[in-house]
């Protein structure tokens, strides 16, 4: 009779005399014996939150494990409280399925490796499925992802019906986040940050998926504390991060999507990183616009924007002032002659009137473009 993979991790315990525990291919814990010894502070973390902390996963995969044929002997790391331990990779049909893990103290020998390996063989040939059927499952709801936020409105109505009646997302209202690298970074780190997304989100609460090499996560608003925390893990490099608007329908998840975007274009200048539509104010507007159009601003105001710095921090306090000069002298600490003087150059530089409304709205908006140009 076949076992399950609890009574292979126990049988192996008690065969080896220390603790067994076995990981899926993201550090979930699958199975774990509690016959012998304590565990550190990493595995009782990992337990209890149902994934490996992150600066945990930072120092296992460091070590390669998630490339290796055979054992892997990993040294303690103290600071992060991780005891002396052993990875055995769970391999099947050329796939990382997981891992098992024993604790070395004291060190494992030949003999409990050789266990330790059969052990880890037979426990691949059960996870394997429930990987295909992942593997499977994510496939899908990428589908479903990229349909619903998709500009054609029969997919997306079709998707949102796909959704309800699997049961995804069912609570209401929902919104959409979406995150990208605040530096550049290698391919890998979306494939790596979209696992941990995956790994620490509840299934079905809460769907994740890649679009235009941004994470997407969508989620109803009650999850937005745990969707937020997530998103705020991911490290080397951080995220950022734009949080849409709450709809009530999963047909308007395209809505909040847009807004999100445009969200996350006003986080990378944000000092937090982070975003959301809620808050935005001028910049609904000024979002809506492409990159480009700072391309077709007139020649004066390009000029002003790529020249003498202190004139563009003038004209912006004098608009957010709305022209008092008062006000706007003492936000720049200087004396009244001073600002008149940066006043008349921006207009010489410029090209503009600063006593004429469609000027100033044409300079505020330059102000606000600029403040949304990609680094670089």
């Amino acid at each position: 009779m076949d076992r399950g993979l609890q009574e292979i991790v126990d049988s192996l315990s008690l065969s080896l005399g220390r603790p067994v525990l076995i990981d899926d291919a993201e550090l979930r814990p699958l199975a774990y014996s509690t016959q012998f010894g304590e565990l550190d502070a990493v595995r009782t973390a990992s337990i209890l939150g149902r994934l490996a902390p992150d600066d945990a996963r930072v120092a296992l995969f460091a070590e390669g494990i998630r490339t290796a044929t055979g054992p892997v002997h990993i040294p303690a790391r103290p600071e992060i409280g991780m005891r002396a331990r052993v990875c055995i990779p769970l391999v099947g049909a050329g796939r990382r399925l997981g891992y098992l893990w024993l604790f070395e103290e004291p060190a494992v020998n030949a003999d409990e490796l050789r266990l330790a390996r059969a052990a880890a063989a037979e426990a691949a040939a059960l996870v394997g499925p429930d990987a295909d059927a992942q593997l499977v499952r994510r496939r899908h709801e990428q589908q479903l992802v990229t349909a619903l936020l998709s500009s054609d409105l029969t997919h997306a109505e079709q998707a949102a019906h796909d959704l309800e009646a699997e049961h995804y997302l069912p609570l209401r209202p929902l919104r959409v986040w979406v995150a990208a690298p605040a530096s550049p970074a290698g391919e890998e780190w979306s494939a790596e940050a979209l696992d941990r997304l995956r790994a620490r989100l509840a299934a079905k609460q809460a769907l994740c998926a890649e679009l235009e090499q941004r994470l997407v996560c969508l989620a109803g608003e009650r999850g937005s504390a745990a969707v937020l925390e997530a998103l705020g893990a991911l490290a080397s490099p951080r995220a950022l991060i734009g949080q849409g608007d709450a709809v009530e329908a999963l047909r308007d998840a395209g809505t909040s999507y847009r807004r999100a975007l445009a969200a996350l274009r006003v986080a990378a200048h944000e000092e937090s990183g982070t975003a959301s539509w809620d808050g935005l104010g001028v910049e609904r507007v000024v979002t809506a616009l492409p990159d480009a159009a700072l391309d077709d601003l007139p020649e004066g105001l390009r000029r002003l924007l790529a020249g003498d710095q202190s004139l563009v921090r003038t004209l912006e306090a004098y608009l957010d002032h709305a022209g008092d000069v008062k006000r706007t002298a003492a936000a720049l600490s200087l004396h009244r002659g001073g600002l008149y003087y940066r006043l008349r150059r921006i207009e010489e530089v410029a090209g503009v009137n600063l006593h004429d409304g469609e000027d100033r709205l044409l300079c505020h908006l330059a102000l606000r473009l600029a403040r949304l140009k990609p680094p670089g």
